[in-house]
């Protein structure tokens, strides 16, 4: 093989799709660049190109560059995610997910610690391996932490044009709650998101700027199930609205707890490539539980140009 084709392979979480390369065997010089290219949902690498049994899309939300130690008990993986600009985020609910079931796929553990740069996250991987569970810290709406660009918490205020509330889920989100689910005809997928978020995600108030999302909460689980909350995220690093966002998610609900709009601590929330399972507990880490797939596998120029 040559020296420039490094092997890969393609998983999504609801929707959220990264290209996978084992950094142990292959040497991408330039990740930014890989990344860049290949993610690109117009020019980029696409399923129809490896035979794959997909619609053939275009690209991705990212790369996960992934290095397994297996001398661990569980086993650690080391994650590293390049998303479609080269900026590199220190968490990704999804992709953390993805690596779990990557790295099953690999040594047939179910349990694996994972180092991300927000930290060291557990996962696992169900019975069989169709859904994994990422554990993912506690949401924090500390301004130094977020942060944000001042000293009291961005609580229900308005940011470029949306009321929104600013937490930090491993990587800062700014959520705004809507009236109206996916399902009402005048609601959450009224709004022209390609449109409102960017100037909220670049707004001075996020000196590093921010995931911004639109809720709409469709069940409050004050009933017999949990709480039912639809989801929009507009991603920092991909520029532009992903099928689905995990920490986006645990953002959602824990700013719908802070709020009061949902009862008890687990709720599912429902971006639009599927749901989610969301446990935000009084005390301790958040969970972020969902589908996870392996789509296709080929190869890729190291060096694109």
């Amino acid at each position: 093989m040559s020296a420039h084709a490094v092997p890969f392979e393609k998983y999504h979480g609801t929707g959220n799709d990264f290209f996978v390369v084992d950094a142990d065997a292959e040497v991408v010089g330039d990740r930014a660049a890989f990344a860049r290219a290949h993610c690109d949902r117009e020019t980029g690498a696409a399923g129809a190109d490896f035979g794959a049994e997909s619609d053939g899309g275009r690209g991705a939300d990212g790369v996960l560059f992934l290095s397994v130690e297996e001398r661990f008990n569980p086993t650690r993986v080391v994650m590293t995610l390049v998303q479609p600009d080269g900026s590199t985020a220190t968490m990704c609910g999804n992709g953390a997910r993805v690596v779990a079931r990557w790295a099953h796929d690999r040594t047939g553990d179910r349990e694996f610690m994972i180092d991300t740069q927000a930290g060291t996250r557990r996962a696992s991987v169900n019975a069989d391996a169709t859904a994994a569970t990422i554990e993912m810290g506690e949401p924090t709406f500390a301004p130094a932490r977020v942060p944000v660009a001042r000293d009291e918490p961005l609580v229900d205020e308005p940011v470029e044009g949306l009321t929104v509330t600013a937490v930090n889920t491993g990587v800062p989100h700014a959520v705004a709650f809507v009236d109206g689910g996916r399902d009402d005809p005048d609601g959450i997928d009224t709004v022209d998101l390609d449109a409102v978020a960017p100037a909220v995600r670049h707004a001075d108030a996020f000196p590093e700027g921010a995931n911004v999302n639109l809720a709409s909460v469709v069940d409050d689980g004050s009933g017999d199930g949990p709480a039912v909350i639809d989801q929009r995220t507009f991603e920092r690093g991909v520029e532009g609205e992903t099928r689905s966002c995990g920490t986006g998610a645990v953002a959602i609900v824990a700013v719908a707890q802070r709020f009061g709009l949902i009862d008890g601590e687990s709720a599912v929330s429902r971006p639009p490539g599927g749901e989610l399972e969301i446990t935000v507990p009084a005390r301790g880490h958040a969970t972020l539980t969902g589908p996870v797939a392996h789509e296709y596998e080929g190869t890729l120029p190291a060096d694109p140009q």
